[in-house]
């Protein structure tokens, strides 16, 4: 869930490839193509754009005469005569304009003039000696659900002959680091229907709660219960349009229980698993056999898998890849499962990818349900042609057939699930009739 791509930058992209790889382009008059289903899709509750936001307003303690001063740059903001003795007789100040000032009264009056409103610090990387302190973080205007992150700082403290802290540097960039915005199944529906996207896909978010990863101090089996009774109730608002699936933590002492109570509820449609969130390693063999165990029921019980697979950004490629065919994927014969993000998620695997397409190339019995969705892969691999042309050529390998179109949504790198579309088709080099294929595909368990 990562950002937005702007428009009319994707419609330049979509010419630039037509002229470049040719037989996408629409004849004249020929209807637009347009994907029926988005395999992979997301909302964000409440919840979870805590989780996201938490490290952008919680404070580093430092010490109490420079908690001082900044309380002194917060409730002065615009009295230059008051903000004037908080800094250095030479001390700096960068502009909006990319210069700087320079002397305690140029900086004060700079930034009395700054902001039309008040605003306060949040320190998160503190540094500190006996005589200078070095503060990083960020510029937060509003209190609790209204709190909005509006730029970045970094100050510059010194301790001078008269024993007190005064800021020998100030710097500021904006606009800050994005906040997390809540983002609801009737959200998802808006996107769908400016795509024109008849049906989605909705996996729940809740392994981000028993994630070592995500949240090392959060883990919480009742709000990863919580995130997925959500998911359901948003997905229930829109029967003709959405679908969910759970999610969980494979390793955790709970995931077969958490997974039939799902299934049970007859909320679900399927179950996701995020390997990199849950910290699964695939050439361990404890890790492998739990995991196999909750794939296994989720076959007992019928429910199709979608599944990111890779778990690191340096080492994912053959090995994993044969160990997901050999007892992972093979724990559900009686399933479709597809891995997500065509080779298993971030960065490009070939090692990975000519693994599963060989198995489905083959007719290897484990491949016989084995599906992909091709999720963000407009991020990953733009404008890297050589790598299209390879993941292309893995494509038809596998068989359109087997491709599911996907975003990884609403909003995600590669922007809403229109511009995804847009940016797919400008970046992939297939023939217009694969892209029909491609758009046309569903998943078995939507049919």
């Amino acid at each position: 869930m990562l950002w937005r791509t702007v428009s009319l930058a994707s419609a330049i992209a979509i010419a630039l490839c037509f002229v470049a790889h040719g037989g996408s382009q629409p004849a004249s008059g020929a209807p637009p193509i347009v994907p029926t289903v988005d395999h992979h899709q997301h909302l964000v509750s409440p919840a979870v754009a805590a989780l996201d936001n938490r490290h952008l307003f919680k404070a580093a303690p430092v010490p109490a005469e420079i908690a001082q001063v900044i309380r002194g740059l917060e409730a002065h903001w615009n009295d230059k005569l008051a903000l004037a003795p908080l800094f250095t007789a030479n001390a700096a100040v960068n502009t909006l304009e990319g210069e700087w000032k320079r002397g305690r009264d140029a900086v004060a009056d700079f930034l009395s003039r700054r902001f039309r409103a008040a605003y306060r610090f949040v320190p998160i990387d503190v540094a500190l000696s006996q005589s200078n302190a070095r503060l990083g973080g960020n510029l937060v205007r509003g209190d609790g659900a209204e709190a909005k992150v509006i730029g970045v700082f970094a100050l510059v403290l010194d301790k001078e002959g008269d024993r007190h802290w005064r800021i020998s540097t100030e710097f500021a960039a904006f606009p800050g680091p994005p906040v997390e915005q809540t983002e609801s199944a009737a959200d998802l529906v808006r996107y769908l229907d400016e795509a024109g996207i008849k049906r989605a896909v909705v996996l729940s978010d809740a392994y981000f709660f028993d994630s070592p990863r995500d949240a090392p101090d959060q883990i919480s089996f009742d709000k990863l219960r919580a995130e997925n009774d959500w998911t359901a109730a948003q997905v229930a608002q829109f029967p003709d349009r959405l679908v969910a699936f759970c999610s969980l933590n494979p390793l955790s002492e709970y995931a077969i229980r958490e997974l039939d109570r799902c299934a049970a509820s007859g909320k679900f449609k399927g179950l996701k698993l995020h390997f990199g969130a849950s910290a699964v390693d695939l050439l361990n063999p404890t890790h492998v056999a739990k995991v196999r165990a909750v794939v296994a029921e989720s076959n007992r019980l019928r429910l199709p898998l979608i599944v990111h697979v890779r778990a690191s950004m340096t080492d994912y490629g053959a090995r994993h890849a044969r160990v997901l065919l050999d007892r992972i994927v093979s724990a559900a014969p009686d399933v479709p499962f597809t891995i997500a993000h065509l080779w298993g998620g971030e960065a490009f695997s070939d090692e990975a990818l000519a693994i599963y397409a060989h198995a489905v190339a083959s007719h290897d019995p484990r491949a016989k349900k084995l599906y992909f969705d091709i999720a963000e892969l407009a991020v990953v691999a733009a404008g890297d042609k050589h790598k299209l042309r390879l993941i292309a050529k893995r494509m038809r390998e596998i068989g359109l057939d087997r491709i599911l179109y996907a975003t990884d949504g609403p909003v995600s790198d590669s922007g809403t699930p229109k511009e995804s579309w847009e940016k797919t088709m400008a970046d992939l080099p297939l023939t217009r009739a694969e892209f029909e294929t491609l758009a046309q595909d569903v998943a078995p368990y939507l049919r």
